[in-house]
Formats: structure tokens, C-alpha cells, sequence
């Protein structure tokens, strides 16, 4: 069974989205762990993806029993987390504050922000698709007091769409990438404003080997080329589920390495942004909401 292919179809989609916004959380609940015994139970395509992606994050010494719970985790996470999207946005409820579970953001990851701001050069937000990435995506933008451009799929399937409907809700736009809306992302970074996108999920076309714990994946990098060019400031981010809520991490903003040599400019910089996302993810594995192979092997 190709769940991918049927995730990306529009009319499921619409219809985890019409259940998210009726069914009450304790129902949502058995509903959750039902489905997500299912998945490591069938062990379809999107769970050997799964099991390879984390095999590579947890290493070797992991028992497969333990990687097995791990997986499962992951799955009750991924269930819980589209519930929470679906019955807060869904339902139009759009401001940080009434979301529940609550999405908050400690003052130094605040503060980061508007160190990255208060420069005047424009600030990229390089994000991994951890916890909740779309309800506290959402959240974060709230706290960013411009508008945030979002770069998405390039011609997103039916499935995608809807999700990107309810990412409109934050503080900015969602911008499917074209050459038309990289150029217009490197003007606003280039006037001061703030762009976003994620770097740890694979897209197909335009997918280049990177070293990405410690093994050779497959990860867009074209993003690098942005601050290479703008000179903007780059912050990395993420999202955890922590005692009931989602938090917002981030690191400080950072000036991209320099050396006179574009190629090498590119291999540092992309391994200094690679290892911070790296960061987020080993500090909550199950929460790395990956369903595509990062890496091409089946270990």
C-alpha cells in the first residue's frame, strides 16, 4: 500500500480535516492510537522510510525492538499532531494564544528573532520538519512582528494544498517555489523581511548528496545560495511537544562563512546549517516527522 500517494490524494486530506474538526479529543485520542498500531503493524512503504530515516539518527546500536516502540511513537506524534491542526485552524481558531495545546516561545528564542531583525539584512528561517511543524509554524510566525514569506513545494499535489490553506493563517504567506518567488523571497530578505522554508525533506528534482549524520543523503541546498547573495542573516528552528506543549527552539542567527571560494562557501555553510538541524532532531527522535527516505538504503 502506497500511503504516500494516498495522503497526497486531495479527497483523504479533506476528510482527516473534517474529522479533526468534529470528533472531541477524547475520541481523537483512541482514534490515534488505533491508527498508529495499524501502521507499524502493515509496515507499508511509508513505515520502512520511516524505520531507515531514524535507523540512521539513532545509530546501529539501537535493538530493532527498541526502534520498533521508537517508530510507533513517531506515528502517534505525526496522528496527534494533524488532530491538533486540524481542530484549532480548522475550526478557525488562528491566534497562538487560544491554541490548544498552547504553542510558546521562550524569551531567548524570542530574543533571537529580533536580534535577526534588528540587523536591517534580512533574516532566513531554515526549519525541521519536527513535532507539530504546521500548528507551531503558525504560532511562530505570530511572534515575528513582520510578514513572513513561507517557500513551499514547488506545484504542491491536491493534499498539500489543504495544508497550505490552513499555513495561511499565520503571520505572512505561503509561496509555492518558483523563479518568480525566489527572486521575490530575495528581495524581501534583501529589504530587511523574513523568508522561511524547510531543508530536511527530500523533493526529488534538485536534490544534491549532503553529509547528514554522518552518512551521504539527499537534501535540497539550493536555499544556500540566498544569504550567499542577500547577505541576510540565517536562523535555524524547530518545534518539540514537551509536558503538553509545543515549544518553539531556535539558535542565534548567523552570518554565513566566507572563504573567496563560492563551491567551498556552500559546503560550509550547508554542514553548519545541517548540524543544527541535526540537533533538533537527536533530541527527539520520534518527533522527526519524516515519511519519505532521506537517505537511499534500507538499513
Amino acid at each position: 500500500m502506497n500511503i504516500k500517494k494516498f495522503l497526497t490524494k486531495g479527497w483523504p486530506t479533506r476528510l482527516a480535516l473534517y474529522l479533526g474538526k468534529v470528533l472531541p479529543p477524547y475520541i481523537a485520542k483512541t482514534l490515534v492510537a488505533l491508527v498508529a498500531r495499524l501502521a507499524v503493524t502493515v509496515k507499508s512503504n511509508m513505515y520502512h522510510a520511516m524505520r531507515t530515516n531514524l535507523r540512521h539518527v539513532v545509530g546501529p546500536e539501537m535493538p530493532d525492538k527498541e526502534l520498533k516502540r521508537l517508530l510507533h511513537h513517531t506515528f502517534i506524534n505525526a496522528l496527534r499532531g494533524y488532530y491538533e491542526l486540524f481542530h484549532n485552524v480548522g475550526r478557525g481558531i488562528d491566534r497562538v494564544e487560544d491554541f490548544h495545546p498552547p504553542v510558546r516561545i521562550t524569551p531567548e528564542v524570542q530574543s533571537y528573532f529580533q536580534q535577526g531583525l534588528a540587523a536591517g539584512r534580512g533574516l532566513l528561517i531554515l526549519g525541521a520538519h519536527m513535532s507539530n511543524f504546521d500548528l507551531a509554524g503558525i504560532g511562530m510566525t505570530q511572534h515575528i512582528p513582520v510578514p513572513v514569506q513561507a517557500l513551499s513545494l514547488a506545484a504542491p499535489p491536491p493534499g498539500f494544498e489543504v495544508f497550505n490553506r490552513l499555513r495561511s493563517k499565520g503571520h505572512g504567506f505561503i509561496s509555492p517555489i518558483t523563479p518568480q518567488t525566489l527572486r521575490d523571497a530575495m528581495r524581501r530578505l534583501q529589504g530587511g523581511g523574513v523568508v522561511i522554508t524547510g531543508v530536511d525533506r527530500p523533493v526529488g528534482e534538485g536534490d544534491e548528496p549532503v553529509e547528514f549524520f554522518g552518512a551521504t543523503a539527499y537534501l535540497p541546498t539550493g536555499y544556500i545560495r540566498i544569504p550567499l547573495i542577500t547577505d541576510c542573516l540565517v536562523m535555524t528552528v524547530s518545534f518539540i511537544y514537551q509536558d503538553g506543549v509545543y515549544w518553539i527552539m531556535g539558535n542565534p542567527p548567523m552570518e554565513m562563512v566566507r572563504t573567496g571560494d563560492r563551491r567551498r562557501d556552500q559546503e560550509i555553510n550547508l554542514r553548519r546549517i545541517l548540524s543544527q538541524i541535526e540537533g533538533f532532531i537527536r533530541r527527539a527522535p520520534d518527533q522527526w516527522m519524516m515519511f519519505i527516505p532521506v537517505w537511499r538504503d534500507r538499513s
